[in-house]
């Protein structure tokens, strides 16, 4: 199942992440609706792997971001999008480990996003429009460059990097 496109259905939710309808996910930002996604970090051992956005990305372009993010489909869990995305971009499967929730805002909307941790695997660009490069990172050249040069990655990996390290 590919990912949902702009006119796919995801859930609209209330503050506290409960559905409360539908919206398309090409519409959720331009009306302000809230709505889930989920990131995966996908690691070997310390060092974390980064994807870089393909240039043909309508938002942020060629900017470093999550393993895998993933906007869940209406009536999909965190976990079943998770697991879907990862086959999908970069043809992994495992043991996943919940690192916890957390939300921000996305322009108009509040956006809720699941994270979970996958431990190694030979990750391989399955959606090569979609994803430019991938690209380990250890942790010391992550700490510098979301300090010093944030703009290099998306804003909503620098904010999940941040709740990731308890900043």
């Amino acid at each position: 199942m590919p990912a949902p496109g702009a006119s796919s259905l995801i859930d609209q939710v209330d503050p506290q992440d409960h559905a409360v309808g539908r919206v398309r996910r090409g519409e959720a930002l331009q009306v302000g609706a809230n709505f889930r996604t989920v990131h995966v970090f996908v690691f070997h051992g310390q060092d974390l792997l980064l994807q870089q956005l393909g240039p043909s990305r309508a938002r942020h372009p060629c900017r470093w971001g999550s393993s895998v993010a993933a906007y869940l489909f209406a009536g999909e869990s965190y976990e079943q999008a998770a697991r879907r995305r990862l086959r999908e971009e970069l043809g992994l499967e495992g043991d996943l480990t919940r690192l916890g929730k957390t939300r921000m805002d996305d322009e108009r909307s509040l956006k809720f996003v699941e994270l979970y941790a996958l431990q190694d695997g030979p990750a391989e660009i399955r959606e090569p429009d979609h994803i430019a490069a991938l690209r380990y990172w250890t942790q010391d050249e992550l700490d510098a460059a979301v300090l010093s040069d944030a703009a290099i990655f998306t804003p909503t990996f620098v904010s999940l990097y941040r709740f990731y390290r308890h900043d």
